[in-house]
């Protein structure tokens, strides 16, 4: 019914989607070591705070400053470390949207005589025959 150029491709995003859906836990702990970091941060801005206003601690202001300093660029690394783990998922998924997007177009200019739905239904069939579907 379709060509099996565009059923493999089919299958080829399906796998590789999946994959990257598969690798989900790590972005969730990279997540949630970042939220953690995040908590340890405030706390370190929240004690700075209290300490300031401790008229017993006598913080200079040079002092103040230059821990705020290392607490932003703290914070600024973790930023930097979590686009480091999702940047390639979020550049891999975009990847695959345009390349299901044109392997559509593909389908529908080849098979233009066929209703979308027929076309669908049989690429769906074909991926729980692969063992790929949802």
């Amino acid at each position: 019914m379709i060509d099996e150029s565009f059923v493999q491709a089919s299958i080829k995003i399906r796998r590789t989607y999946l994959k990257l859906t598969n690798n989900m836990d790590f972005y969730k702990t990279q997540a949630e070591r970042l939220s953690k970091n995040l908590d340890d941060i405030v706390g370190r801005l929240q004690k700075l705070q209290l300490d300031l206003n401790d008229d017993k601690k006598n913080i200079q202001s040079e002092t103040a400053i230059s821990e705020v300093t290392k607490i932003l660029k703290s914070l600024d690394d973790e930023g930097k470390s979590l686009e480091g783990a999702i940047d390639p998922i979020n550049d891999e998924i975009e990847k695959l949207s345009i390349e299901e997007q044109e392997l559509w177009r593909m389908i529908k200019e080849k098979h233009y005589d066929l209703p979308e739905d027929d076309i669908i239904n049989y690429i769906k069939q074909r991926l729980i025959d692969a063992n790929l579907s949802s």
